[in-house]
């Protein structure tokens, strides 16, 4: 659900623009003959512009680091040391949507997709201290 959302959102520009674009009557030709492709395309060129760089700049990167994250939660084990929600912790079981941690002497029940990094040693954040 939440990905669908994202991506509507990123979406939601290029729909105004489309809708607006839709609005502004096309180029006439000369003397009351229809508009030719020409003048058409010079009209939807823009949209078609800003819609593949927002495709590059906002989507692609959005769609590439979710499946990342999909990526390092479907490999989640017992074991794995790991940041959640700005915790650190070892996962001790794995459940469906949710996986118990250890951090000191406390176990806590956090859902999968809270996990944002799992790292050896120290993590990212920690390295240039």
């Amino acid at each position: 659900m939440e990905k669908q959302k994202t991506t509507w959102l990123c979406l939601l520009p290029v729909a105004a623009m489309v809708l607006l674009a839709a609005c502004v009557p096309p180029p006439a030709g000369k003397e009351g003959q229809p508009p030719d492709a020409n003048a058409m395309l010079k009209v939807f060129a823009p949209m078609i512009f800003f819609f593949v760089i927002m495709w590059v700049l906002l989507i692609r990167p959005q769609q590439k680091k979710q499946r990342e994250h999909d990526n390092l939660v479907k490999n989640l084990k017992a074991g794995n040391r790991v940041v959640a929600s700005g915790m650190v912790g070892t996962v001790m079981t794995v459940k469906d949507n949710t996986l118990t941690l250890r951090s000191g002497d406390a176990k806590i029940e956090v859902l999968k997709h809270a996990v944002t990094e799992v790292f050896e040693g120290t993590p990212k954040g920690e390295q240039g201290k």
